[in-house]
C-alpha cells in the first residue's frame, strides 16, 4: 500500500507543471466568461438563439402584413374587412395611430354607435403603452376633425385623460378648427381660456382661429387669447385683436383676413388702430380695403383718412376699380372740375362709375358734366347700356329732350347674330324717351318705338300733353285714303279708340277690320280691353269664348291677361269665381301665361283665400319658374307670407334664392331684399335674413325705410329684440341711414320689448326714439299703451295718455280696445265701461274685439246684467254675435242661473242673424245646463240638436249623464248613452265608428247598474241596453254582482259575461 502511494506521488510531481498550468487556465476562464461551460454549451445557446429569433420575426412580419392589409382594404373602401382586420391587430401588437383612425371611420361608416367606437379605442389605449403619450392622441384626433364629431372627440379625451396623458397646444389648435368648423364660437373662446389657465401658449393656428372667430362675430375682441395680465372672461381691446394678426406669419395668413380686419375696425369705428398697420405694410391694403376706407371717410366726413388712404394705394400701386371712383367721385361732392379729373383718370367706363356722374348732375343740374360723360361713353359696347339708359333718363328730366333723342339715336350695339341692333330699353327709360321725342316732334323715333313695341303687351303709341291718345278723327282719316294700310295702322286706330273710351267707335272699326280682313289677335285684344275697361264682362267672355273656336285667332297669354286682371281688379267674388275659371280654361288651351298674369293672381290671394287658389297660383308660378325676376320673385315670396303657407314660402326661397337654388334669381333693388328679409323672418329663418342684409350691404344698396322695417320686424319678432335695438342704434350712428329710421321701425322694437316684459326696455327705447328727433305715432304710442297692459303696468297709462295728448294724437279703435284690456285685466270695470262709452260717442264704432273683451271682464267680475246688455248692444248695432261671443255670455249667464236668458238670447241671435247652432255653442249650452243642475233639459236639447249632426264635447256629454242617473232619471239617461254612442237608428258601421271613439265602459256600467237597480221600469230595459251595447263593443266586462241583478229582473243572458 505504501508503494503505491509513493508511486502515485512520485507520478503527480513528475505531473505537477502540466497540472499548475491546467487550473490557471481553469480560473481565468472562470473569472473571464462566468461559466466555465462555455465552450461546452456555447453551440447549445446559439441553437436557442436562432429559434427564438425566427419566432419573433415571424410575428413581426404578420403584424407588418395586416397593418398593410387593413390600409389596403380602407383605401378600397372595403370597411367591413377593415373591422375584421382590427380584431386580429388587437392580438398582435401594437397598432399605428393611421390605422386607428382608418378603423374609426370604418365603423363611423357602418354606422356603429359612439359608444362601441370608444370602448374599441378605450380598449387599445389602456393595454398599449405606446398609444399613451399625446402625439398619438393629436395624430388620432387631427383627421377626425372631417366627421365634426365634437362629441366623441370630446370621450376620446376623456380616455386618453384617465392614462394621464394631457392635451398639448396642438391638442388645442385640434379643438379650436373643429368648433370653428362648427361655428361654435363660444367654445372657442373657452378652449382658449382653459389654454390661457394651463399656462399653453397658443400655436399660430390657433391664434388664427381666434382672429377669424372674432371677425365672424363682427367685433375685434378675442376673449382669453392675448394679455396673460386681464382677468379671465374680461375682453381685451381692440389691440389684443391686432396681435393676434401680427402673430400669424404672413405667409400663413388668407387674404382676405386683412380686409375683415379693416372692415370690421370700420364697423367698429376704430380706424385709428389698424392705420399704423397699413402703413407699415403688415396688413396688405387691397382695393376692397380702400373703398372700405374711402366709404368710412365719407361717413364720418374726413377727408384727411381718405387722402392718407389713397396715398398709401398710390405708394403701393394699387389698382382703383370702378367702385373706388365712385366713392371719389361722391366725395367730391359738387366739384366738377375734380369729377372732370377723376374721369380723365379712368382707363375705362363703368356703370358704377357713370352712375355716380349722373347722381351729381342730377343734384348740381350740371348738364355740361353729362356730357363730358356722354363722350366717354362707347355705343357699341354692350355692356355700358346701363350707363346709356340713365344718361337718356337725366337729359329727359334735365329738360334736355333734344339730346336724349339724339343719343338714342346714336345707340346702336351688335347682336348674337352680329348686326346692328338697338339694345332693349326699360319701361321707364321708354316713357322718357317716347315723351322726349314727342316734345322734339321725332316721328322717326315715335315710329321705331311704335314698331319695335312687343306685340304680346299690345300698342305703343304716342300720347298728347293732356295725357290722352291722339286725334280719332286724325288717326280714322287715315284708313280712308287708297293706300293699303298694314294691320299695325288699322290696330294703332282701334287702341286709339279704346284709349278715348270710344267703344262704339272701336266696334265699328273692328267690324271693319274684319271685313277687309286685316284683323287679328292684338285686334281681338284690344276689343276685349274696351269691353273689360267698361266692366262689361259678359260681352268680354263672349269674344274670348269665339276666339276660343276660332283657328286663326287664338287666344294668347294677353288675352287671358286683359280679361283676369279686370274680373280681379272688380273686386267681388262673382268676378273672382269667374276668374279662375278662366284659369282652368286658359290651362286647358294650354297657354303659358305672362308674368304680368301670374303676378295679378298672386297679388288676388287674400288670407281667407281658398286653399285651392292659393295652390293653383303657385302651380302658374312654376309654370313661368325660367321667366321669374326679381319683380315676380318679390310678388311670389308677399302672397306666400300675406296667405300664411310657411312651405310654400321655403319652398319658394330654396327653388330662387340663395345658394344651391334651382332657378336662381339676381337680386338688387333694396324693395326685393325687403321682401326676401321679410319672408326669412316669417318662416323663422334669422339666419337667411342676416344673410341678405350681408349681400344688400355688400352690393352698397342702400336700404330704403321699408327694408329696414323689415329687417328690424324679422330679427325682433324671432326673440332677438336686443340684436334688432343694436341694428337701429347703429342705422342711426350712420348718416346715410339714419333718416330711413322712422316711428314705426322703433315700433318694432317696443313691441318687441313689451312682448319680452321688458317694460325697462320699451321706455329706455321709447325716450331714445325722442332723443334722436323721431317724432312717435299713435302706433307708438298704442305699442306702449299694449305693454303696459301686458306687463301690468296700467298706472302708467294715465301719463302716457297725457304725453299722447300733448303730440296731438287721438284715441283709435286699438287704442280704445287696449285701454279696456287693461282696465279688465286689473279688474276695474268701471273704469272699462267708460271708456266703452266714450268710444261709442266718438266716430269710431267698437267692433267684436272691444265686446269680447268686456265680456270676459264681465265673466271674471260675475257682472251677468251688464254682459246681457253688451250683446243686446252690439245686435243694436247690427253687428252680428260670434260663436265665441254667445259662448262667453252663456258662462256668464249660467254663473248667475239665469239658463233660460242664456237659451232665449242664443236662439234670438240665430234667428236674427240667420245662423245655426254649431258644437262649439252647444257644448256650451250642455255645460250651463250642468252648471244649473238642470240635467233633464240639458238631455232634451242634446237628443234635439243631434238629430242636426252636431257633436258635442264628449266629457260635457259624459257628466251630462251621470247627473241624470245621480237624480234619478235613468231611462233619460240610457237614452242620451243610446244616442252619444250612436246606437238609436245608426247603421252599424257608423255604430262601431262612435263606440270606439267615445265609449267609456265605466259610464255605461253605471247606466246598467242604475237601471237594474230602479223601481217600475221594465225588467227588460237594463238587457235592451246591455245588448245594444254588446252590439258595438264585444270585450264590454260586467262585474258578477250585476250580472246576476239584471238575471233575477230580467231574462236569464245566454252566454256568460266576462
Amino acid at each position: 500500500m505504501e508503494d503505491l502511494m509513493e508511486q502515485v506521488q512520485a507520478l503527480l510531481i513528475s505531473f505537477s507543471g502540466e497540472l499548475l498550468l491546467f487550473g490557471g487556465a481553469f480560473l481565468l476562464q472562470f473569472f473571464l466568461f462566468g461559466n466555465v461551460l462555455w465552450p461546452w454549451r456555447k453551440h447549445g445557446k446559439r441553437k436557442a438563439g436562432k429559434t427564438k429569433e425566427d419566432g419573433t420575426n415571424g410575428t413581426k412580419l404578420n403584424h407588418s402584413r395586416l397593418v398593410e392589409a387593413t390600409t389596403e382594404a380602407y383605401e378600397q373602401g372595403d370597411h367591413r374587412t377593415v373591422l375584421r382586420k382590427w380584431g386580429l391587430l388587437q392580438r398582435t401588437g401594437e397598432v399605428p395611430a393611421t390605422t386607428l383612425v382608418q378603423v374609426v371611420e370604418s365603423m363611423q361608416r357602418l354606422r356603429k354607435d359612439r359608444s362601441f367606437i370608444l370602448q374599441e379605442v378605450k380598449g387599445l389605449v389602456l393595454k398599449s403603452e405606446a398609444s399613451q403619450n399625446v402625439d398619438f392622441m393629436n395624430e388620432l384626433l387631427m383627421p377626425m376633425m372631417k366627421s365634426l364629431d365634437a362629441g366623441l372627440v370630446n370621450q376620446l379625451l376623456s380616455v386618453f385623460a384617465r392614462v394621464g396623458v394631457n392635451p398639448d397646444s396642438r391638442t388645442y389648435e385640434i379643438l379650436m378648427n373643429l368648433h370653428f368648423a362648427t361655428r361654435s364660437f363660444d367654445e372657442v373662446r373657452d378652449l382658449a381660456s382653459k389654454m390661457r389657465r394651463e399656462g399653453l401658449k397658443p400655436t399660430q393656428r390657433s391664434t388664427l382661429v381666434l382672429l377669424k372667430t372674432a371677425l365672424q362675430e363682427g367685433t375685434l375682441r378675442c376673449r382669453g387669447c392675448i394679455g396673460d395680465h386681464l382677468p379671465l372672461h374680461v375682453s381685451s381691446s381692440m389691440s389684443d385683436a391686432l396681435e393676434c394678426y401680427i402673430q400669424v406669419p404672413p405667409d400663413t395668413l388668407p387674404k382676405h383676413v386683412g380686409t375683415q380686419l379693416v372692415e370690421t375696425a370700420c364697423r367698429e369705428r376704430n380706424v385709428a388702430e389698424v392705420m399704423p398697420h397699413l402703413e407699415s405694410g403688415r396688413i396688405p391694403l387691397t382695393v376692397d380695403s380702400l373703398n372700405l376706407l374711402l366709404n368710412e371717410s365719407l361717413r364720418i366726413e374726413d377727408s384727411k383718412l381718405a387722402k392718407q388712404a389713397l396715398r398709401l394705394a398710390s405708394s403701393q400701386g394699387l389698382e382703383k376699380n370702378g367702385r373706388t371712383y365712385s366713392l371719389l367721385i361722391r366725395a367730391a361732392g359738387g366739384d366738377t372740375q375734380e369729377i372732370r379729373r377723376i374721369l380723365e383718370e379712368l382707363s375705362s367706363m363703368d356703370n358704377v362709375v357713370a352712375q355716380a356722374v349722373l347722381d351729381t348732375c342730377a343734384k348740381t343740374g350740371d348738364v355740361g358734366l353729362a356730357e363730358t360723360l356722354a363722350k366717354r361713353l362707347n355705343p357699341a359696347e354692350a355692356s355700358q347700356a346701363p350707363s346709356f339708359m340713365s344718361l337718356i333718363r337725366f337729359y329727359a328730366e334735365a329738360g334736355e329732350p333734344a339730346r336724349a333723342c339724339d343719343v338714342y339715336g346714336g345707340l346702336m350695339q351688335k347682336g348674337a347674330d352680329g348686326q346692328p341692333h338697338r339694345p332693349t330699353i326699360d319701361a321707364r327709360t321708354k316713357h322718357c324717351l317716347l315723351a322726349a321725342a314727342q316734345s322734339c316732334e321725332r316721328q322717326d323715333l315715335l315710329d321705331e318705338l311704335v314698331e319695335a313695341a312687343d306685340a304680346s303687351q299690345g300698342t305703343v303709341f304716342p300720347r298728347s300733353k293732356d295725357g290722352k291718345s291722339g286725334s280719332i278723327d286724325g288717326v280714322l282719316s287715315m284708313l280712308e285714303g287708297p293706300t293699303k294700310l298694314p294691320s299695325t295702322a288699322w290696330n294703332i286706330a282701334l287702341d286709339t279708340c279704346v284709349e278715348n273710351g270710344e267703344l262704339e267707335k272701336a266696334k265699328h272699326l273692328a267690324k271693319r277690320m274684319k271685313e277687309a280682313g286685316v284683323i287679328d289677335v292684338v285686334s281681338y285684344n284690344t276689343l276685349l280691353k274696351a269691353y273689360v275697361r267698361h266692366s262689361l264682362f259678359d260681352q268680354a267672355c263672349s269674344l274670348l269664348m269665339s276666339m276660343r273656336q276660332d283657328e286663326v285667332h287664338r287666344p294668347n297669354a294677353v288675352t287671358y291677361h286683359e280679361l283676369i286682371s279686370g274680373l280681379l281688379k272688380a273686386n267681388k267674388e262673382i268676378h273672382r269665381t269667374r276668374a279662375w275659371e278662366l284659369v282652368s280654361e286658359m290651362q286647358a288651351d294650354q297657354v303659358v301665361p305672362n308674368k304680368l298674369l301670374v303676378a295679378n293672381l298672386l297679388r288676388s290671394l287674400r288670407p281667407k283665400s281658398y286653399g285651392s287658389e292659393v295652390t293653383r297660383a303657385m302651380q302658374l308660378v312654376d309654370a313661368v319658374q325660367h321667366q321669374v325676376d326679381e319683380g315676380l320673385l318679390c310678388t311670389v315670396l308677399e302672397a306666400g307670407v300675406r296667405v300664411g303657407k310657411v312651405q310654400v314660402v321655403q319652398k319658394k326661397l330654396k327653388t330662387f334664392y340663395g345658394e344651391g337654388a334651382e332657378f336662381p334669381v339676381k337680386v338688387t333693388g333694396a324693395h326685393s331684399f325687403g321682401s326676401l328679409i321679410k319672408a326669412y323672418g316669417f318662416v323663422k329663418d334669422v339666419a337667411g335674413a342676416w344673410a341678405c342684409w350681408r349681400e344688400m350691404s355688400m352690393l352698397r344698396i342702400q336700404p330704403t325705410n321699408i327694408t329696414l322695417g323689415c329687417m328690424v320686424e324679422a330679427v325682433a319678432s324671432n326673440g332677438d329684440v336686443d340684436g334688432a335695438h343694436e341694428l337701429v342704434q347703429r342705422l342711426l350712428e350712420d348718416p346715410e341711414t339714419k333718416s330711413q329710421v322712422n316711428a314705426v321701425i322703433y315700433g318694432s322694437i317696443l313691441k318687441g320689448f313689451s312682448r319680452k316684459k321688458r317694460m325697462d326696455r320699451v321706455w329706455d327705447a321709447f325716450n331714445e326714439m325722442q332723443a334722436y328727433g323721431i317724432t312717435p305715432t299713435l302706433m307708438s304710442f298704442n305699442a306702449i299703451l299694449d305693454g303696459c297692459v301686458r306687463n301690468d303696468e296700467v298706472d302708467k297709462i294715465g301719463g302716457l295718455l297725457t304725453t299722447m295728448q300733448q303730440y296731438g294724437f287721438k284715441p283709435n279703435l286699438i287704442t280704445y280696445s287696449t285701454l279696456i284690456k287693461g282696465y279688465c285685466a286689473a279688474g276695474d270695470m268701471q273704469s272699462a265701461f267708460e271708456v266703452f262709452r266714450e268710444l261709442r260717442s266718438g266716430s269710431e264704432a267698437p267692433d267684436e274685439v272691444v265686446y269680447n273683451t268686456l265680456l270676459d271682464g264681465c265673466l271674471q267680475a260675475g257682472l251677468a246684467d251688464e254682459g246681457e246688455n253688451l250683446v243686446e248692444t252690439m245686435m243694436d248695432q247690427g253687428l252680428a254675435p260670434s260663436v265665441y261671443t254667445l259662448s262667453s255670455l252663456v258662462k256668464i249667464l249660467a254663473g248667475a242661473k239665469r239658463l233660460d236668458r242664456a237659451f232665449k238670447v242664443c236662439e234670438h241671435a240665430s234667428s236674427r242673424f240667420r245662423f245655426r247652432l254649431n258644437a262649439q255653442l252647444q257644448t256650451a249650452l250642455l255645460q250651463a245646463c250642468i252648471t244649473c243642475k238642470a240635467y233633464d233639459r240639458g238631455a232634451r236639447f242634446y237628443l234635439k240638436t243631434h238629430k242636426d249632426r252636431l257633436s258635442a264635447d264628449k266629457k260635457i256629454c259624459q257628466s251630462l249623464i251621470r247627473g241624470l242617473v245621480y237624480t234619478g232619471k235613468v231611462e233619460l239617461a240610457a237614452d242620451l248613452l243610446r244616442a252619444m254612442l250612436g246606437i238609436s237608428g245608426a247603421s252599424e258601421a257608423a255604430s262601431q265608428h262612435r263606440a270606439s271613439q267615445d265609449f267609456d265602459q265605466a259610464l255605461c256600467v253605471e247606466v246598467l247598474k242604475a237601471l237594474a237597480d230602479a223601481k217600475g221600469y221594465h225588467s227588460g230595459h237594463a238587457m235592451s241596453l246591455f245588448q245594444d251595447l254588446k252590439a258595438v263593443k264585444p270585450d264590454l266586462e260586467l262585474d258578477y254582482d250585476l250580472q246576476l241583478r239584471m238575471e233575477s229582473r230580467g231574462t236569464k243572458i245566454s252566454k256568460p259575461y266576462r
